[in-house]
């Protein structure tokens, strides 16, 4: 029960990872540097997230998404590397960054890459949740991790544990107070739950009764591919539901991010009502969807509770995601009962919050990393919990605050 039983393992601490996505496979390179043997586990594929929108473009240029140890990596091997400026797609970071390093990280000693092996839960060797409490025994009994792969099920064992599974797999419900609405989890297949490539569903979207819900820049990602759709497929209607009132986004004076101040001044063009075959309905969310004759039939409510009521065919839910947290619910881990986020980071979020601009945040340290549980860390898109500000260069600095809590000497702050 041991993540690699070889001989060349037996003084090393062996760390595991959770998700081969940007900030796992980043890890990775940093603990091997460190001299830990590494096992990153992927339930699917590396970067299998990221597919999810392969076709959209990153607000920030490749310098704020890479780290200087990647780039160091990459040009070890020969691979060429985009300029610092330019504004990859989701397609273009895989392709030229994340699978080049993974690629790198596989001829590494001390690695080894599980994909297609899901981490079921984690606990501690021989101690339940209650047990050890603030003991220094327990960090001496290994993470013990039941995955299952290929091979079917197994019991790994890890001395340092890291959780960057990310959250695109745990998507928001459309209904009130995050509640699923009525008829949305029987409909489920009904509804698309990320931003749609709207060119490669044009079949699918193009003429089509489309209810896009949400008021986050995924939100307008979706409906400015739509509004483009519409210049072609002028029959389009597209109705925008969303809770806010008024015009929802904060646009930033002298905005450094040009695609984000554009997706912001055609949502708030859109929440005036200035822009053609887009109807906003403010200040609802979704209460009922049934199937009807010719489609879906879909109730949205507002606070008092009025109703309006439309015909679609195609449902885009971009209403935002959450972390699974029945993966560590067996360690010592102290979340925030707002947004199911590692409780001392989220605290720092709100101390921190007002600021509009999301590039302003920087890595809060590493002290705020720490869970009552030892040597476990969650890190990335996760550790943010519900909160929708994550961006990959704070992912990039929380590694490095990890390490410096690993690698310190006994005694150190």
């Amino acid at each position: 029960m041991s993540l690699k039983s070889s001989a060349e393992h037996q003084n090393m601490r062996r760390l595991a990872i959770v998700g081969a996505g940007p900030i796992g496979v980043e890890f990775a390179l940093r603990a091997l540097e460190e001299g830990f043997a590494v096992t990153l586990y992927e339930a699917k594929t590396p970067g299998a997230h990221v597919r999810t929108w392969a076709h959209v473009t990153f607000f920030s240029p490749w310098s704020l998404n890479r780290s200087a140890r990647g780039e160091a990596t990459l040009q070890a091997a020969d691979v060429e590397l985009a300029p610092d400026d330019d504004f990859p797609t989701g397609e273009q970071y895989i392709n030229a960054y994340l699978e080049p390093l993974v690629d790198a990280l596989k001829r590494a000693p001390n690695f080894q890459l599980l994909e297609h092996t899901r981490v079921l839960g984690v606990s501690r060797m021989r101690a339940l949740k209650g047990d050890l409490l603030a003991n220094p025994q327990r960090a001496r009994r290994p993470f013990l991790l039941r995955v299952a792969g290929p091979d079917g099920e197994r019991f790994d064992e890890a001395d340092v544990l890291i959780d960057a599974s990310g959250v695109l797999d745990n998507p928001n419900h459309l209904g009130p107070g995050g509640l699923a609405a009525i008829g949305e989890e029987a409909l489920n297949g009904e509804v698309i739950r990320a931003i749609p490539d709207v060119e490669a569903q044009h079949d699918a979207l193009a003429g089509k009764r489309v209810l896009v819900v949400g008021h986050g820049h995924s939100a307008a990602t979706t409906l400015g591919a739509l509004t483009e759709l519409r210049e072609h497929a002028p029959q389009t209607h597209i109705t925008w539901a969303y809770r806010a009132e008024g015009e929802p986004f904060a646009e930033i004076e002298g905005d450094t991010l040009p695609q984000r101040l554009r997706l912001s001044r055609l949502g708030n063009a859109i929440a005036r009502g200035e822009v053609s075959g887009v109807d906003p309905v403010s200040g609802v969310f979704v209460e009922r969807i049934t199937r009807a004759d010719d489609g879906l039939h879909v109730e949205l409510a507002d606070a008092q509770g009025q109703k309006h009521e439309i015909e679609v065919d195609r449902i885009i839910a971009n209403v935002g995601y959450h972390p699974d947290t029945s993966l560590t619910r067996e360690l010592q881990v102290h979340l925030c009962y707002a947004s199911d986020g590692p409780m001392k980071l989220a605290a720092s979020l709100l101390a921190s919050a007002g600021n509009a601009d999301c590039l302003a945040q920087s890595s809060a340290g590493p002290e705020v990393l720490k869970n009552p549980e030892p040597d476990f860390f969650v890190l990335g898109n996760k550790s943010y919990g519900r909160n929708p500000n994550f961006l990959l260069k704070i992912g990039l600095e929380q590694i490095d605050d990890v390490m410096t809590l690993l690698t310190q000497k006994e005694g150190d702050v």
